[in-house]
């Protein structure tokens, strides 16, 4: 009995460490707890990408060998990029921290979500952004699988990467991040 739930309780936390893309989830999949912190550094290849959000804007950014430069935030505001997806545990946990810490850092910092789903209905995606109260951009569509392709090919998530207001890259977040580490890491990149 003891042995199943402690089984039972180990599944259950791998499961809410991270999520692939894959439909099924097993271990194999799961960023393990406490190795979520920066990965192999991101190697960053010169390329243009125009991102569609779900409120029909653009956004338009090019990789540099330093990070990503977001044209409407260069020089303006750091920026989180969030590669995520709706059925991710994970994922959904951390939007209230992102959502706090976006509101805190308003004039400084701005979070893009990249949508890691293909094939979702619009709708979907809408009453989600509802559901949570997401206001800042989610951007969907098969640019979105460039850009994770882009940031070291993205296979679990969720996955956050920071860059500074002038576009530098800062950190890589793998699986759920505490909100003391993200707020660290974001006054950092403000700051540089």
């Amino acid at each position: 009995m003891k042995k199943s739930l402690l089984i039972g309780l180990m599944v259950t936390g791998l499961l809410f460490s991270a999520c692939d893309t894959k439909t099924t989830i097993d271990e194999s999949a799961m960023v393990k707890p406490g190795t979520h912190q920066n990965s192999a550094p991101v190697e960053f290849v010169s390329e243009n990408f125009t991102l569609l959000t779900t409120d029909e804007k653009f956004i338009t950014l090019k990789s540099t060998t330093q990070g990503l430069d977001f044209e409407e935030y260069k020089g303006k505001k750091a920026v989180l990029v969030d590669v995520f997806a709706t059925w991710c545990p994970p994922c959904i946990e951390e939007l209230p921290i992102l959502k706090e810490l976006r509101e805190k850092y308003k004039d400084d910092f701005e979070i893009v979500s990249v949508l890691f789903e293909k094939d979702k209905p619009k709708q979907e995606i809408l009453d989600f952004i509802k559901e949570h109260g997401i206001e800042y951009p989610v951007t969907v569509g098969d640019e979105n699988f460039k850009l994770a392709k882009q940031l070291g090919d993205v296979k679990k998530i969720p996955e956050m990467f920071l860059f500074t207001k002038e576009g530098r890259f800062v950190k890589k977040f793998v699986g759920k991040t505490s909100k003391e580490s993200l707020e660290e890491y974001i006054n950092l990149a403000i700051k540089n």
